[in-house]
């Protein structure tokens, strides 16, 4: 067992960086692409920190100061490891805190994530794999940690910082003899002098473009530096006049479409406040109306004695109160001694009363109606009152009313029911009188 730990170190010195890298970079992508993150990124460790996975130097943030394998591979295998790594840690980002956790437990998780949200990760590339000069990152490394950035970081202060750090110091030649006499011995070589646009090659000039695509087009809008990327874009060496004149116009567009989204969105919230407002509105007036109604629907129940208690019986209690005087009468007549003379004056009084009677007889029956129609109406009001919504149905009741009394036959029928009533109400006042005098 210890013979295998000895062993170890320096079978892993003895092997070239390039075979390290492209031996550790074939088995990490397997295991990214099979989801195996944790195994992934403990693989990638040894030629990205120079140290074993069990030490806990990536977790606090500390890295060793002996050169990692990745820092003397050749360019191809750089960028192809660095390109991986960064896009583990997107990909474990994206994992969510809960994942996370049972993954990589808590604390992991939560380096990780502070790494890559704050800008750790670029400080990481640039330390251990450039030996800290910024403008000899390769592009296509740059790239993928400004979209890192861009993708998860809430501000893109640092992003922007970072990325006119790396564009400012692009191509500037490295005056430490020191640093060059190492990267000489080290084999690597690639610092770049070039003075005017700081690009190469073609691939080099395309991934520098693609840098400044990404600065004025995606960072800085973000960072409402609208002004700032105009002007990089117009004093830019790197673009020629179309590539700038098609910058500009996607520029233009962007911040067209920022106003009108956010021009859509104060009209949303225009229209959400009239739709609260009026809904409002909506419950205070129907809390009124019920309100209303209820104190309406109250009046009727309390005044509804006293209009019972002052309505017309239609005459019977006149009748009524009438017999008691002829009974009265008859008791008079009974008390006189000739007995036939009270018996004609019986008859003679009741033929005057049963006259007096006959002769107001169409009046009566005309106030009768009236009274029911009178009655009739204080019923629809009452009703109306308590409920508003039928006034439509107790319009068309008083019209259906009138039309049937616009009706010949129909006033005759009602006249001949009347009629009859009040020969009911005859008789039986007759019968009230026969049976006083008997």
């Amino acid at each position: 067992m210890s013979s295998t730990k000895l062993s170890s170190p320096s079978s892993s010195s003895s092997t070239s960086p390039t075979k390290l890298c492209s031996k550790t970079y074939k088995k990490a992508s397997q295991l990214y692409l099979t989801r195996r993150l944790p195994e992934s990124l403990s693989s990638l460790q040894p030629i990205i920190t120079g140290e074993s996975p069990q030490d806990d130097q990536y977790t606090n943030g500390d890295y060793a100061a002996a050169v990692a394998p990745i820092a003397i591979a050749p360019s191809t295998w750089r960028i192809k490891v660095w390109n991986l790594y960064i896009t583990l840690l997107s990909a474990i980002v994206d994992l969510g805190a809960e994942e996370g956790k049972n993954q990589f437990g808590q604390k992991e998780w939560k380096n990780m994530a502070t790494q890559v949200r704050e800008g750790g990760i670029w400080d990481t590339v640039v330390q251990i794999g450039y030996q800290g000069r910024e403008g000899s990152v390769d592009a296509e490394v740059v790239y993928n940690l400004a979209t890192l950035l861009l993708n998860h970081s809430s501000s893109q202060a640092l992003n922007q910082q970072r990325l006119e750090t790396y564009l400012s110091s692009y191509g500037q030649p490295n005056l430490d003899l020191a640093d060059r006499l190492q990267d000489v011995s080290n084999g690597f070589q690639q610092q770049r002098m070039s003075a005017s646009s700081g690009a190469d090659t073609p691939k080099d000039l395309a991934a520098r473009v693609r840098i400044i695509e990404l600065f004025t087009l995606h960072v800085l809008p973000r960072n409402e530096e609208w002004e700032y990327a105009t002007e990089f874009i117009n004093l830019s060496e790197v673009l020629d006049e179309e590539r700038k004149e098609l910058f500009l116009q996607t520029l233009e567009g962007l911040k067209e479409e920022k106003e009108r989204g956010e021009l859509r969105a104060a009209e949303l919230q225009r229209q959400k406040d009239v739709e609260l407002d009026k809904q409002r509105d909506d419950e205070r007036r129907e809390a009124e109306e019920a309100a209303a109604a209820a104190t309406a629907a109250a009046q009727p129940k309390a005044n509804g004695h006293k209009r019972n208690t002052s309505e017309v019986d239609y005459g019977i209690e006149k009748g009524s109160t009438r017999s008691p005087s002829k009974g009265k009468g008859s008791k008079a007549s009974d008390k006189s001694p000739n007995g036939k003379s009270s018996a004609r004056t019986a008859l003679s009084s009741g033929s005057k009363n049963s006259k007096k009677q006959l002769k107001p007889e169409p009046r009566s029956q005309s106030r009768a109606v009236a009274n029911a129609v009178r009655n009739l109406f204080k019923h629809i009001v009452q009703s109306v009152s308590g409920n508003p919504m039928s006034i439509l149905r107790t319009v068309l009741f008083l019209l259906g009313i009138l039309m049937a009394m616009s009706r010949q036959d129909v006033r005759d029928r009602v006249r001949r029911i009347t009629g009859g009533a009040w020969q009911k109400v005859k008789g039986t006042v007759g019968m009230g009188v026969k049976v006083s005098y008997i």
